[in-house]
Formats: structure tokens, sequence, C-alpha cells
């Protein structure tokens, strides 16, 4: 039996996509119990969602209920002892700095709001993201990982900004967490790790391939054209697959019996107006564009899933075809 303690690792967004494709992938880790000690943030321990992720794994998962908004209080929670579910209106026995739950690492994902503001920076992202660095310098977390997004390739991504701002937003974040950590090489060693995906498969689908993706996939093939390749990943990935969309379409063809499901032209061009952020990042992909090395990425994960695997094995339109 190992005597090692765990260590423990907070998960934001880990009902999300990303945080439970992090979790997901602990859990796979064999003598799991003995290597980590996960806390899980949710906003509300008590959902069916946050309860499903409990039942995962109890003995190594603990729901920490937190709003980003004030990483102290996610701290503090994940400081009371004896409970599988940590939220401030526990009843909290408070443990003593020698027993306290030392969080080892963090995964940094945030909030978005919607909305494209005039300087190109999403000011709710910004404070969680800058508000949970300083936080785990203070609490002498050792392992941060952010999960940013790719903007060209790694040569280009640690100064291109891109004009679309949620990449502009991650680069921002990026420079903080590096300069923060700079400035603090003598008094603490925090290693980091920044990661850059590209597009999510996911998001060619909703849980009912609604509307509103048949008006982004007409504006994505209005916008980049049927031959502009574009970098598209599983949300447990960081590369995967580059297609045109002339090749998408004939991958849905052939998982559906059915094309990419289109939309009339002109709603797509009004969708790029509404949403805004979406319409800028389609222009970026036409005009710039991911630069993932996919092959790279399968040398160190030959378990990468391409597009039609994703679309036959994981999509909801493999129960449709």
């Amino acid at each position: 039996m190992s005597t090692t303690t765990p260590k423990s690792i907070l998960v934001t967004g880990a009902t999300g996509r990303q945080g439970g494709a992090l979790i997901d992938a602990l859990l796979s880790q064999p003598d799991i119990e003995e290597k980590f000690k996960i806390f899980a943030l949710t906003r509300d321990i008590n959902t069916p969602r946050a309860q499903k992720l409990l039942d995962k794994s109890p003995g190594v998962i603990k729901l920490v209920q937190g709003d980003l908004n004030s990483p102290g209080g996610i701290f503090r929670n994940i400081n009371i002892r004896d409970s599988s579910s940590l939220s401030s209106s526990s009843s909290p026995s408070y443990s003593s700095h020698d027993e306290e739950d030392h969080v080892w690492g963090v995964f940094s994902m945030q909030d978005k709001d919607s909305k494209v503001h005039a300087n190109y920076l999403d000011p709710l992202e910004v404070k969680q993201a800058f508000g949970l660095i300083d936080e785990a310098i203070k609490h002498n977390v050792q392992y941060f990982v952010y999960t940013s997004g790719d903007r060209g390739g790694d040569a280009l991504s640690w100064t291109n900004e891109t004009y679309v701002p949620h990449f502009k937003t991650k680069l921002h974040i990026e420079q903080y967490l590096l300069s923060q950590i700079q400035d603090r090489e003598s008094s603490m060693t925090m290693r980091w790790t920044i990661l850059r995906p590209t597009m999510f498969y996911e998001n060619l689908q909703t849980p009912n391939t609604s509307f509103g993706v048949k008006m982004f996939m007409t504006a994505y093939r209005d916008t980049l054209g049927p031959e502009k390749r574009c970098q598209r990943i599983l949300t447990k990935d960081t590369a995967g697959d580059e297609f045109t969309f002339r090749e998408l379409d004939e991958v849905f063809k052939s998982v559906t019996g059915k094309g990419v499901p289109p939309t009339w032209g002109l709603l797509g061009s009004v969708m790029k107006i509404v949403a805004r952020n979406y319409g800028l990042m389609l222009d970026w992909f036409d005009s710039d564009g991911y630069g993932a090395d996919i092959e790279k990425v399968r040398e160190i994960h030959p378990g990468l899933m391409s597009l039609k695997e994703w679309m036959k094995e994981k999509s909801v339109y493999h129960k449709k075809a």
C-alpha cells in the first residue's frame, strides 16, 4: 500500500467539456486514488450534472461550490475537510494549516462574455483568469495549466493577438500568467503549461443539431469556400484533423446519408453580424487560420480521433444515421 499523499488538483469548468475531459483522463490512470484528489469546481454542487460527475469516482472527486469571480472563496472551500461536496453553505470544519488540503495543481478555464467589447478584450474572462492566477500564486500552487487557443501555430501564438476578441483575450491572459511567475521567480516555483487547442468537433453540433448550427455552418461555408482547410479536434485532444468544407460535407454524407445541414445564405451573413465574435473568427479562419502541427501531435498521442471517427462514434449524428 502506497504512503504517498495524493496530489490535489483544482479543475475549473469541471462539468463542462474541457474540464470533464480532463477529469476523465485523470480517472483513467491506474491507481488513481493514490495519485490524485480532484476538486471539481461547480456553481452548484446539487445539480444533476454535478452529482453525475461525483458518481464517477466518489473516492477521488470532491465537488467544490464556488464562483470564479471570487477565487479566494474557492480555495477556502477546498480546505473544508470530511465531505465529498464542499460549499460555503456547508457547516464546515476548517482544518489547521498543517492538515489542510494543499492544492498542488490548477486547471484553468473561464466563463466568457458573448459581447464584443471596444478594446477587444473580454472583461469577465480576464477578471476570472487573473484572479485565479493570483490566488494560485498566493496558495503556493505547484503546477498551473491554462487552456488557451491556437493562433496560427506555436511560433505565432506567443505574440499573435489576432483581431478576434476571444483569441486576443487568451493571449492577454497567457502574458499575465507568465509575467506573474517571472516577477516571483525568486520566491516561488510554480510550473506551467499553456494548452492551445484548435476548434472542437463538438461545435459542429448541439444536443439537437439546432437551427443555430445550420446558420453557423452556412456562414462557415460561405466565408471559407469549399477548399479552404480548417483544423478541428475532439475536446480531449489538442489537435486532431484538418479538412475543407467539401471534405466535411463528404464525411457528413458517408455517416448520415446527407450533407452538412445548411440554411439560406442570407441567414449565415446575418449571423456573422449579430454574433460578431463568431463572424470575426470565421474571417480569421479564412485570412490566417490555425497552425497546429497535427503530425507532431499524432506522434505524441497516436489515439487522436479523426473527424469521421468522431462522427461515427461520438457525435449526435451517428444516432440519426
